[in-house]
């Protein structure tokens, strides 16, 4: 394969949720699409929380399937530092990642799409569309109309489309440390906002299955496995490690510009995290989905500009990863002090927000007034905002 020269409609860079939904959206409309993947296996290593809501699957028809779900869950739970906790009862799953992975994949080959794997791309050259790729330590190199970025937190593809700054991108990912483990028990999503243990983040333990938990931690603090280790210890988890896994998450929001001249960016590659709960999944498979649509389009009419690959852009901006309130809630979130979150706890008290109502929403907002919260008047004006923000992100940000 040395120095040969490959020719398709659509190169997609990731086979993770975004890619593959991308690759799927453009196979079946008829393009030759070739999808690269770096690691040996699909999915595989896992670097996940793998929690989703049913929502995300509802969303782009997909069945839930008993090959990638390993457990149904019924309750979310956000816990504060003083015990005191919120609930929300929402359908959701925790995934086998990697074999909801190659269930997406899959997908997109059945529809023709073209998949190698061990093979890394190198190198992208914007003005010939051209990547080059190096697989088995053979290079060779691959001409397209439109490549689809969705190569991750720390994409290259959006980096050579200079589309983000390297040392600039490196401020907007939070770091993220997590524990498979044996013999813990939880009912469903528990979340723990503790600012002393997780500044800039939270806490997290998963269900993953009988008796085995996801258990971890992301946090802008640089210590996060011995932050875990002390989370661990003050839970009284006794659990045995099964797997340890650790990655970056973007937690400031979507880049700037996610297309460029034959190139649109999707899933963490672009940003497309939720910043409230740092979920990624859903937000992948949506913006995979609305590349992949695009790009379709683009090809159809014979137009793979930027002009018009901006139509991506607006799109997605209209959908509820994009709403303004899911940022400035995060940011609120975290600039509370530990005296904030204490009496946040407080307020909610243990309350179940399923189906909470404008009255009752309007009732915690008068319950600030009571003197004991007074710590918490300057967070008033922004309290709707945070409430929309987590009335999106239970169905949208996880």
């Amino acid at each position: 394969m040395n120095n040969e020269v490959l020719n398709y409609d659509v190169v997609v860079v990731g086979a993770g949720p975004a890619g593959s939904t991308a690759a799927y959206e453009c196979a079946k409309s008829g393009l030759k699409v070739l999808m690269f993947e770096e690691d040996p296996v699909v999915g595989i290593p896992v670097q996940c929380g793998e929690g989703l809501s049913c929502f995300a699957l509802q969303h782009l028809n997909i069945k839930p399937e008993k090959e990638f779900i390993a457990a149904n869950i019924k309750t979310l739970k956000v816990i504060f530092a003083n015990g005191n906790w919120m609930l929300v009862h929402d359908g959701g799953y925790e995934l086998d990642r990697d074999k909801f992975d190659q269930f997406l994949v899959k997908r997109a080959v059945d529809v023709g799409c073209e998949l190698m794997t061990s093979a890394k791309v190198v190198d992208f050259d914007l003005e010939e569309k051209i990547v080059k790729v190096i697989k088995n330590k053979k290079t060779f190199f691959v001409k397209t109309k439109i490549v689809i970025g969705a190569d991750g937190s720390k994409s290259n593809v959006a980096q050579w489309s200079g589309l983000v700054a390297k040392e600039k991108w490196r401020e907007c990912l939070i770091r993220a440390y997590e524990l498979k483990m044996e013999g813990v028990d939880v009912e469903g999503f528990d979340m723990y906002f503790n600012f002393d243990i997780a500044p800039g983040g939270y806490l997290w333990i998963f269900k993953k299955g009988e008796s085995i938990a996801n258990v971890g931690i992301a946090t802008t603090a640089t210590d996060s496995v011995k932050r875990l280790e002390r989370f661990i210890e003050l839970k009284k988890i006794n659990g045995t490690v099964l797997h340890k896994t650790a990655g970056a998450i973007p937690y400031k929001g979507p880049l700037e510009k996610t297309y460029a001249d034959g190139v649109l960016i999707a899933g963490d590659a672009g940003g497309y995290t939720n910043p409230v709960f740092l979920g990624g999944i859903s937000t992948a498979m949506q913006t995979g989905k609305l590349s992949g649509e695009i790009a379709s389009e683009a090809i159809r009419i014979g137009d793979t500009s930027s002009k018009f690959l901006s139509k991506y852009e607006k799109c997605w901006k209209n959908l509820p990863l994009a709403d303004k309130s899911l940022l400035k809630a995060a940011e609120i979130m975290h600039a509370f002090s530990p005296e904030r979150w204490e009496k946040m706890g407080e307020l909610v008290g243990k309350t179940d927000v399923t189906n909470i109502t404008a009255a009752g929403k309007l009732k915690i907002i008068l319950k600030t007034l009571l003197p004991k919260y007074w710590v918490l008047i300057p967070v008033i004006p922004y309290m709707p905002t945070v409430m929309k923000a987590f009335s999106i992100t239970r169905k949208w940000g996880w």
